[in-house]
């Protein structure tokens, strides 16, 4: 089982006016046991085919059952959510793909999808490998999110649909495909978290973020070696909405 360490130093970074991230280090006693399990399970890892530019291993409630009660302890005290009715999805990550790999949407920043529109999505991941070059996460302001919203919702079931339209509007989309790591006529650039092992941060999943990889020939697929996260993904009721 993952413990936490409770003697813990919660971080509050101001990202922009609306949105701000926690960052807690060494947050957990035993970080070896997620690693382990991980490598256990390598053969479980599934290819994503498109907004995540990797591979993926779902885990359990169970598994996660001391991150979510802290989750639900703490984070409900520094985000406007209910402590309450909260859903948790968690998974390891692990960033596999290079860019000449990618489908249009992987270039890009993205928000998480909202399941319902009465609940508020938030995001935790825990840092799981020694290399810091392999990158942090970056944070960052769309400059046309109507666009984008609209594009993502005919271009979801179809990833290479419309591309045409991209490569005549944008600039980046005419060049070799690399990782988001800085600002460009897409979105600006606002803040960014450095990896570190141990690391855990948490945000909210409306601000528009992604793996800030600057060195993507350094990524592998052995999850001991490899850019190896542990997210944690939460469905919750927002402050202001009393619980039926």
């Amino acid at each position: 089982m993952l413990k936490i360490n409770p003697r813990l130093e919660i971080q509050v970074s101001r990202i922009n006016d609306q949105h701000h991230c926690v960052v807690i280090d060494d947050f957990l006693l035993n970080p070896e046991v997620a690693v382990d399990y991980a490598c256990r399970h390598h053969g479980g890892f599934i290819p994503q085919e498109r907004a995540y530019p990797g591979k993926v291993l779902p885990v359990t409630n169970d598994f996660m059952s001391e991150v979510n009660r802290f989750v639900q302890r703490k984070m409900s005290r520094l985000f406007p959510i209910c402590r309450g009715g909260i859903e948790f999805h968690s998974q390891f990550s692990l960033a596999t793909l290079q860019p000449e790999e990618f489908t249009w949407i992987q270039r890009l920043c993205h928000t998480d999808p909202r399941l319902a529109s009465d609940r508020v999505n938030y995001a935790a991941l825990l840092y799981l490998f020694e290399n810091p070059a392999l990158g942090g996460t970056g944070f960052y302001r769309l400059k046309d999110p109507e666009f984008w919203q609209q594009m993502s919702s005919k271009l979801r079931d179809d990833p290479e649909a419309e591309i045409e339209i991209l490569r005549n509007k944008f600039q980046m989309f005419r060049e070799p495909a690399r990782y988001m790591t800085e600002s460009c006529e897409i979105a600006d650039l606002l803040d960014r978290v450095p990896a570190k092992f141990n690391r855990f941060v948490f945000y909210s999943g409306d601000l528009p973020h992604s793996a800030f990889i600057e060195q993507p020939e350094l990524l592998n697929e052995d999850p001991a070696k490899g850019r190896l996260t542990l997210n944690c993904f939460v469905n919750a009721v927002p402050k202001n909405r009393v619980l039926a």
